[in-house]
């Protein structure tokens, strides 16, 4: 969409699963980039160490054996890690440099629930694709104190850190990454630097089904609003907060589902 102009500049990078022992009948083998591999073989390296195993692979072999990582929703890498991986290193030489100091600051926030089993391996998968380039990876498991850690974070990401969300069916019915969500989404600057990668059972590409998650959260509203009116005043301490909370998602949540289907399609 228009919204999210750098993906109209996006480029691909080749992923290289490794064909040693350990690695070739796993589910989670080590990877390489593929232009990596070609620069070994210019310079004469013709062998390389898995980082799985540390057994020594042939670099020839692994160029012959390329074969392009399926899209997949039980969380096995993919082209779209791929997609997401060659844009970002793309803004990090064209214009993170000049905000990231020091290589302490490279980083890239990932913004999933723990909750889904579907996005955890595929949230490791890219830790790892992304600390094999020096990135750093912040994560955020949605822990006690984690509004305060946001926070932090969102000092951060002014300084021009990425963000990574990996959107799933539970993610937009959970408070904590939908509160994170709605908070990326108010500063307008910090759209470019969003990569979202939308999981096969996150409905969200027809209005029909954006809907229903409209209809959740009103649920969700007047569940808690009906509790609310069962007690006191007096001991409502910080739930007023999460029913405002509430709100706001279910009146953000459309908008936002939209702006995510737009920025992949």
């Amino acid at each position: 969409g228009k919204i999210h102009k750098s993906y109209e500049r996006l480029q691909y990078q080749t992923l290289v699963p490794c064909n040693c022992e350990t690695c070739k009948d796993s589910q989670t083998p080590h990877v390489y980039f593929l232009d990596t591999l070609y620069k070994r073989l210019n310079a004469g390296r013709y062998q390389i160490e898995c980082e799985n195993s540390y057994q020594i692979v042939d670099v020839p072999r692994l160029i012959d054996d390329v074969k392009p990582l399926s899209v997949g929703t039980d969380g096995q890498i993919n082209l779209e890690i791929a997609q997401l991986q060659s844009q970002l290193e793309q803004e990090r030489d064209e214009s993170l440099k000049h905000r990231l100091r020091d290589s302490n600051q490279k980083e890239v926030f990932i913004s999933y629930t723990w909750r889904d089993e579907q996005s955890k391996p595929l949230v490791a998968k890219i830790e790892q694709a992304f600390q094999a380039k020096g990135i750093k990876i912040i994560r955020d498991t949605n822990a006690i104190g984690y509004k305060e850690r946001f926070k932090e974070f969102m000092q951060r990401l002014s300084r021009g850190t990425c963000v990574i969300l990996v959107i799933s069916d539970q993610y937009l019915k959970s408070e904590n990454c939908m509160y994170e969500l709605v908070e990326i989404a108010k500063d307008k600057e910090f759209y470019k630097r969003i990569f979202p990668i939308i999981l096969a059972d996150a409905n969200i590409f027809k209005a029909i089904e954006r809907i229903k998650y409209v209809k959740y959260w009103e649920e969700q509203i007047k569940e808690l609003d009906k509790a609310i009116k069962e007690v006191s005043a007096d001991n409502l301490q910080g739930i007023r907060e999460d029913i405002d909370q509430y709100r706001e998602i279910r009146n953000t949540i459309a908008k936002l589902t939209d702006l995510l289907r737009d920025m992949n399609t």
